[in-house]
């Protein structure tokens, strides 16, 4: 299993690519960032306290998807493979 504070920080910190099961029992690859450098403007929050106005379980990660050009999110319970791009 993978730890959420060692992705997080990866996250943080440039592009990572996160393979894991969706719910629906595909596999997805997903490349990805929490990077305000890489995330275009007009995606990042306007303020620290939008991130926080929605409770996230901290069995689920939000992130910026990069070929999807949009914010997704992922169980860490269910990620097969992270590492950093």
């Amino acid at each position: 299993m993978f730890d959420r504070s060692e992705m997080m920080e990866s996250l943080q910190n440039g592009l990572s690519e996160v393979t894991f099961n969706k719910i629906n029992g595909d596999v997805r690859v997903m490349t990805c960032t929490l990077d305000d450098t890489i995330i275009p403007a007009d995606f990042l929050p306007k303020t620290s306290a939008m991130l926080d106005a929605v409770e996230v379980p901290q069995t689920i990660i939000k992130t910026y998807d990069v070929n999807a050009e949009g914010w997704r999110s992922f169980r860490v319970e269910n990620v097969t493979n992270f590492r950093t791009v």
